[in-house]
């Protein structure tokens, strides 16, 4: 399955970033080094003034693949101004508008594939 291949999903990655330039933001494709299998390989988004962990991977059910986002738990709250508030928002966009094109990319592999 394309989404499990670490290189296509960086491929991916790589062209929502060329066609989205004003989204910047640190985003790593990573593997899992455990338990090869349909959720092998994760997107790792750095928010700029959030430390909450936050990833895109594909999950799967019995209707195929889903590309999902996870916030990992904080163990504190934070504070933030208005300018803070809207970096984050910025950064959301990101992990919104890239869960969204590696869903439509998938969609399309496997249906390429069918």
């Amino acid at each position: 399955m394309p989404y499990r291949n670490k290189a296509t999903v960086q491929g991916w990655v790589d062209d929502y970033l060329a066609q989205h330039p004003e989204r910047t933001g640190s985003v790593t494709v990573l593997e899992k080094d455990f338990t090869p299998g349909p959720e092998s390989g994760m997107v790792v988004v750095a928010l700029r003034n959030v430390s909450t962990i936050t990833y895109i991977q594909a999950g799967v059910d019995e209707t195929g693949p889903h590309w999902l986002v996870t916030f990992e738990p904080r163990t504190e709250g934070f504070d933030m101004d208005a300018a803070g508030v809207a970096q984050l928002s910025e950064d959301l966009l990101v992990v919104a508008g890239l869960c969204d094109y590696l869903q439509v990319r998938t969609d399309e592999a496997m249906a390429a594939k069918a």
